[in-house]
């Protein structure tokens, strides 16, 4: 079990640094993969979840790649400033879905019924992420048409 969180560890620190690290034109080459499907509702069918009421009880790993400096729609003062957001949320989902692939390697040193284990621990670890991430780029998304409509001069 040792092993097991140790690899665990391993695997989340060294995707978060790849994702962290990799080019901003790679992140926007798989937005369009990642982007805000029509069933989502901009948001809203994470709304049915309560995500606007645990998100914020959750870690922000950002915070710590960004060294103490997390980024929220409420801090930006410039349209500008949405798509980056955007893209920020983008790396991050990319981050929790990767997190969650190898997730099959722990049946190769462990016994069946703990590489199952480990499967529903990379799914019950990231798949909030991921819903977070989601319900926040839409909801940016949403804010950001909503003032490029409003102002679209700028």
């Amino acid at each position: 079990m040792v092993f097991n969180a140790v690899m665990w560890l391993f695997i989340h620190i060294a995707v978060s640094g790849i994702t962290a690290m990799a080019p901003a034109s790679f992140i926007r080459f798989l937005q369009p993969l990642l982007r805000t499907k029509s069933w989502e509702g901009r948001g809203r069918i994470y709304r049915s979840f309560g995500i606007h009421k645990w998100k914020t009880m959750l870690p922000e790993a950002r915070k710590w790649v960004n060294k103490g400096r997390g980024k929220t729609a409420a801090s930006i003062r410039n349209v500008y400033a949405y798509d980056e957001l955007g893209e920020q949320l983008t790396r991050s989902e990319l981050s929790h879905w990767m997190q969650i692939f190898p997730a099959p390697l722990f049946f190769l040193f462990n016994p069946p019924w703990a590489g199952w284990v480990m499967i529903m621990y990379a799914l019950l670890f990231n798949l909030p992420f991921i819903m977070i991430q989601r319900y926040n780029r839409a909801r940016v998304s949403h804010l950001s048409d909503r003032i490029l409509h409003a102002f679209p001069e700028k």
